[in-house]
């Protein structure tokens, strides 16, 4: 990078600046960060990204019932999106931290957006093949993107709001989650391929917005400590930073058990409120757009709550509230408390993964920032694809309502455990924002 834009940057320190942030008020702060222009098109980029994405996965689900009848169908895209991250997922992390993360999220973009256009050729069913291969290249292609993204933010926002940046951008797909299907749908009644076409345009249009936003290089120290290394001993180095970190090793396991817990009730929420309370796809449409109330709403909150609460009790306190939440969803007597609870875990997933993200983030020395959130990630991953799993078995021989209660009490668990097991993780965490973490610690 020759030069910044004429935007004003962030400081990086405690007291630089005009005013303090810790003196704003909630809605204050919101805008602050939203009035970094850097951070603001990169939210703006993502969340149009994930809207696509969610338009086309109804497209493809769509187009695989009308080819096939057969069940395979079905699995084998989730099989060929889940199986590139899981195999190749440290990997991108890796990269992240050996590659420029601008031109790596650049290229990225543009790569996916030339795949996308590749499922406008499946006309029959013996297509099909070509629909499989573009999932698994979007896939592939994505355990690059992710990590570099994420490594990126805390260079381009202010400590005082890195967990509020990451909460919106947490936030940003379960907003798209609502957004994505209702757009789709009226497109996909209109002229199915362009949904296609619109997701393919979505990430030409990230790509152009990353272009156009400041992301600061790694420190040129950084890029010549690893010049000589070949990717495995970087995937190594990677694995040995977090398997010598008991904090880190903690926000894994942490992450692990609450997505186990939040994970298994993705697929069991249209079946339940159907059996319990007979409610249409109107009303499952209502609830849905109620969990995107509630992230916005932990997207607001949560920098308040950052300057009262240590990021420990913001983690616990967040997913002890969201068991309880999973809990009245189970055995909610009527429609109100179904709205309340979902908006409620919302919230608390939002903020909870947001506040996970900026602890990584933190302890993460930058040249190795990308393999440690490429960690985080794959367990997620792999997480939500054991929980997805299991509680659909389970929900078939022990009941979805069982299942439900027994996710809730897992995400208290891992509340109460993450509020004593990441208050040492919270200190050097409140310590390195204090200083800035732009640069390795």
């Amino acid at each position: 990078m020759s030069g910044r834009p004429s935007e004003t940057r962030p400081s990086y320190k405690h007291g630089e600046g005009s005013s303090s942030l810790s003196a704003l008020r909630q809605r204050e702060a919101t805008r602050e960060l939203f009035r970094n222009r850097s951070f603001s098109l990169l939210w703006a980029g993502q969340l149009l990204s994930q809207i696509g994405d969610q338009c086309l996965l109804v497209a493809v689900i769509t187009l695989l019932s009308r080819l096939s009848s057969s069940p395979i169908a079905m699995l084998i895209p989730a099989i060929s999106i889940a199986l590139p991250q899981i195999a190749f997922g440290l990997v991108g992390g890796v990269m992240a931290d050996r590659w420029n993360r601008k031109r790596t999220m650049i290229c990225s973009d543009l790569l996916r957006g030339g795949i996308v256009l590749a499922i406008l050729l499946v006309r029959r069913s013996s297509d099909l093949w070509i629909l499989y291969l573009a999932a698994a290249g979007l896939a592939l292609v994505g355990v690059f993107f992710y990590p570099a993204r994420n490594a990126a933010i805390p260079t381009i926002v202010a400590p005082e709001l890195l967990i509020s940046a990451n909460s919106f951008i947490q936030g940003s797909y379960i907003i798209a989650m609502i957004l994505g299907p209702a757009v789709a749908g009226v497109m996909v009644e209109l002229w199915a391929p362009g949904v296609i076409i619109f997701d393919s345009l979505t990430f030409f249009i990230s790509a152009l917005v990353i272009a156009i936003i400041y992301i600061p290089s790694p420190p040129a120290g950084a890029v010549t400590a690893t010049a000589g290394h070949s990717v495995w001993e970087d995937l190594k180095a990677g694995l040995r930073f977090i398997l010598q970190s008991r904090a880190m090793r903690r926000v894994l396991l942490i992450a692990a058990i609450a997505t186990l817990g939040i994970g298994a009730i993705v697929l069991l929420a249209i079946p339940h409120l159907k059996e319990q309370l007979e409610a249409s796809g109107l009303e499952y449409g209502i609830a849905m757009s109620m969990l995107g109330v509630g992230s916005v709403w932990g997207g607001l909150m949560v920098n308040r709550l950052s300057r009262r609460l240590s990021t420990n009790t913001i983690v616990g306190g967040m997913l002890a509230l969201a068991g309880v939440a999973i809990i009245a969803f189970a055995f909610a007597p009527n429609y109100i408390v179904v709205l309340v609870s979902i908006t409620i875990t919302g919230m608390c997933v939002v903020i909870a993964r947001g506040a996970l993200d900026t602890i990584a983030q933190a302890l993460s020395p930058d040249e190795m920032r990308g393999r440690v959130l490429a960690a985080v990630n794959l367990i997620v991953v792999t997480a939500t694809a054991l929980a997805e799993s299991f509680s659909a078995l389970l929900g078939h021989f022990i009941g979805v309502q069982v299942v439900f209660a027994g996710a809730g009490i897992v995400t208290v668990l891992a509340g109460l455990a993450a509020a004593v097991a990441l208050r040492g993780a919270a200190r050097l965490v409140s310590a390195r924002l204090a200083v800035g973490i732009t640069h390795n610690m």
